[in-house]
């Protein structure tokens, strides 16, 4: 493997994108290729931590608290007893969070 097929794989490497042969021969190459395939990793980690940083969350859909919600619902009127109060509690946290 060249420096450059090393690069390629590496990009794979850190998100954990490489299958079983791949890494394998990966492995091996950043051992053969030493600091400077460390280097090569150590810079895609830290832009693969850069980029996730940089996503903003996607808004859930509209229907997911109505089906939480229902969920909850459901498992408090099948608990009676003294599962009530952790079923209840648990629906209020989720609507303090989805609020």
């Amino acid at each position: 493997m060249n420096f450059e097929e090393f690069e390629n794989l590496a990009r794979l490497y850190v998100v954990g994108a490489l299958e079983d042969g791949e890494e394998e021969a990966f492995l091996e190459a950043r051992e053969e290729f030493g600091d400077r395939a460390e280097a090569v990793v150590a810079e895609y980690r830290k832009l693969n931590s850069v980029f996730a940083l940089s996503l903003q969350p996607h808004p859930p859909h509209p229907d997911t608290k109505r089906k939480l919600l229902w969920a909850i619902r459901q498992t408090i009127d099948g608990n009676e007893g003294h599962g009530d109060w952790v079923a209840g509690s648990h629906a209020a946290a989720v609507q303090r969070v989805v609020d």
